[in-house]
């Protein structure tokens, strides 16, 4: 399999969808839009809500920064970014990725266990990245296996 790095789902990097971002943005864009248009007098809030919306959609759109957010691979674990809040695992570390239904969204979690001991504690992938968490879960838990049948 080739390396096209300029895949979104590449072999070493799992990053967001643009085109989920990209019509979530613009859906918030296009009723930004429409509340401008209304008579603001008419509707209480109107110019607040929209621009709200507004800088909704620059947020969603900045997770597309370079390096902003995403799964990066190696060979020891991999470092995920969420708005370039970075955390490193290591694979021995890690335990079996799960899927975990929210209120909201769907999570795909993992056990963290820290290398030096101590209890071990539920953390969370970033949102939004790839098609969907099922497939996400699969990859990272696939990329685990790999990682450790190598090590032992």
């Amino acid at each position: 399999m080739s390396v096209l790095p300029w895949r979104k789902d590449g072999p070493e990097a799992i990053r967001p969808s643009l085109m989920h971002n990209g019509f979530l943005a613009l859906g918030c864009a296009g009723l930004a839009i429409a509340l401008f248009r209304m008579d603001s007098a008419k509707v209480e809030g109107a110019v607040i809500f929209g621009i709200f919306l507004l800088l909704s959609a620059a947020v969603i759109m900045s997770a597309h920064l370079p390096g902003c957010t995403g799964i990066w691979f190696d060979r020891e674990g991999f470092l995920t970014r969420d708005m370039y809040k970075s955390e490193r695992y290591r694979w021995p570390e890690v335990g079996p990725f799960s899927i975990r239904r929210r209120l909201l969204s769907t999570t795909v979690d993992f056990l963290y266990t820290p290398a030096g001991g101590g209890d071990p504690e539920t953390r969370s992938l970033p949102r939004g990245l790839g098609r969907s968490a099922l497939r996400l879960a699969r990859r990272m838990n696939e990329r685990r296996e790999r990682a450790l049948g190598a090590a032992e």
